[in-house]
């Protein structure tokens, strides 16, 4: 008998089973595969205008660039998580991707699984916001992956958890199983959560809610949310939020409009200070406010910020659950 459809038919599965391993890299890694006819100025004005920024406490950059030329993308560089091919022309960006109405080239899954992998052709190309937002919106969902199912070998995702705050609370978020209940107070409107990043890294979501049928104007946000730092953080008594550094933007999340605040907040009496962000939301008589307050002295805040804004938008209200 021939071996040969037997060594066929394994050679088959080991090729598949090297496309479907994991993507691998930082989260919020951007692996830039650039065409040798370019000159490195032309792969800097890229980086320029792609990049985006964030400001809590400092100005932070959203996006790691690393770079490689065609010839040199090989073996674990083929695995990243986010790639951006960068070429004079069409034809020389991989066959996989296929161009959308906005001149960008995209596929997925191409070498790994988990994968996003974009081209752009320049000069010429003039899309670089919407490029920046595609970006973002895949470092999201590489981060949303490991926060609910790659953080450990287990799911993180906490479905206990949910029918608890369901039951007790009237609403729902899906707060990680890597997140641990520091203060539980329903009946006082109150629920904390906290996450140990390291010694020097601390995590604090919390949840206030009053049933008093008040919408705020951002000012009077701006004001609770220091109220209700002060009144349920530990040792926070004379926490404020720094009004040069604080960003106040109209949301809407779930069908609840309120506010989104992003900023710094200030401690006199210790000499520390920190980012927070949250989300500020009026439902039906009753208001909300979902915090992510971080402490990380002289580390970054911007993969914590946006961890917070990714589990917060799980929240859902009693009426929608």
């Amino acid at each position: 008998m021939s071996r040969h459809p037997v060594i066929i038919a394994f050679l088959v599965i080991i090729t598949a089973s090297a496309c479907n391993r994991p993507a691998t890299g930082p989260l919020k890694g951007v692996l830039i595969v650039s065409d040798s006819a370019l000159d490195d100025d032309t792969v800097l004005d890229v980086i320029e205008n792609t990049q985006l920024y964030l400001t809590t406490v400092d100005v932070e950059s959203v996006f790691d660039f690393s770079t490689c030329s065609f010839d040199e993308f090989d073996s674990d560089l083929k695995t990243r998580r986010t790639i951006l091919f960068v070429a004079d022309s069409e034809e020389k960006l991989p066959d996989e991707l296929q161009e959308d109405s906005q001149s960008i080239y995209y596929g997925s899954d191409i070498w790994a699984e988990g994968q996003s992998v974009f081209g752009i052709v320049v000069p010429g190309f003039e899309n670089f916001s919407i490029l920046s937002s595609r970006l973002e919106d895949a470092y999201n969902g590489h981060l949303r992956n490991w926060i609910y199912t790659s953080f450990v070998a287990t799911q993180m995702s906490s479905p206990a958890r949910i029918d608890s705050l369901t039951g007790y609370c009237g609403f729902s978020i899906d707060v990680p199983k890597s997140w641990r209940t520091s203060d539980w107070n329903p009946d006082g409107g109150f629920i904390q959560f906290q996450r140990k990043v390291s010694d020097d890294c601390q995590l604090l979501m919390s949840i206030r809610w009053i049933d008093d049928g008040r919408n705020l104007s951002s000012e009077d946000a701006v004001i609770w949310r220091e109220e209700v730092a002060r009144r349920f953080f530990y040792d926070a008594s004379e926490d404020s939020v720094d009004r040069d550094r604080v960003q106040i933007e109209t949301m809407n999340l779930n069908g609840l409009d309120g506010y989104f605040l992003l900023g710094m907040w200030r401690n006199p009496e210790y000499l520390n200070a920190g980012a927070f962000t949250c989300y500020i939301l009026f439902d039906a008589g009753r208001r909300y406010i979902l915090d992510l307050e971080i402490f990380h002295a002289n580390g970054e805040k911007e993969p914590y910020i946006r961890e917070g804004w990714i589990i917060m938008d799980t929240f859902l209200p009693w009426l929608q659950t």
